[in-house]
């Protein structure tokens, strides 16, 4: 998590985490003391990448992978370019697996101000013809932080259900990783797939990590995440 984090919001993602993880698997979570309460807006982002590359590079060799817990997918490229394990960021972890089993999706996102920049993402990544539709839910960070499981869902479900029978959406991704928990409740309601970013990310590093050890394979060196010398 590149942002101040308070124990409890710590204790319960990495609760959440562990009940879908592989045998064998151990994870931690990482966040900054120091570091901004969130990402709103893009001078937070670039505190909370200074403080990614000043911290991860030294403790990479006690993991496998590493996954970004903002939906902007932060020090992405950078942390990619320095160390010798994966790194996914969670933007680019969900939209990969939503188009491998819809063939739109829609994305909720907090605020009109973060779709600019998730939009530039998705199209960097190659996904952007995959999006049906930007859902804002007009709360910032803080504000969903203070709503429960069930006020969260009363949101998002109604601009859901629009998202499904205007823009054709056959999945919905949670764009922020503050919408936790309600995935598996939306889904029951919507009738179509809902992915929780940040679990979903967990679950690509896992296979990730599990193909660096029996095959090798990392990320490539050789042009974009060249290292320095």
């Amino acid at each position: 998590m590149p942002v101040k984090t308070g124990q409890t919001r710590i204790e319960k993602v990495q609760y959440s985490l562990e009940r879908i993880a592989f045998p064998g698997t151990t994870l931690d979570i990482l966040s900054f003391e120091n570091g901004p309460s969130d990402l709103e807006y893009y001078a937070n982002e670039h505190e909370a990448i200074s403080f990614m590359l000043e911290e991860i590079p030294a403790v990479q060799y006690d993991y496998q992978a590493v996954t970004i817990g903002c939906f902007y997918d932060p020090g992405l490229r950078e942390l990619r370019e320095l160390l010798d394990i994966p790194v996914l960021g969670i933007c680019q972890s969900s939209m990969m697996i939503a188009s491998m089993i819809g063939h739109k999706f829609s994305v909720i996102v907090g605020r009109k101000k973060w779709i600019p920049r998730m939009s530039d993402n998705a199209n960097l990544y190659g996904f952007e013809r995959k999006v049906a539709s930007w859902i804002s839910l007009d709360l910032m960070v803080e504000d969903i932080h203070k709503l429960n499981v069930q006020q969260i869902v009363e949101v998002i479900e109604e601009k859901c259900l629009k998202a499904i029978t205007e823009d054709m959406a056959e999945v919905i991704i949670l764009g922020c990783a503050a919408l936790e928990d309600v995935d598996v409740i939306l889904q029951e309601k919507l009738g179509i797939p809902v992915i929780d970013p940040v679990a979903a990310a967990f679950k690509v590093a896992e296979s990730l990590s599990d193909l660096k050890n029996k095959r090798g394979i990392s990320t490539s060196k050789i042009f974009d995440f060249e290292q320095r010398k």
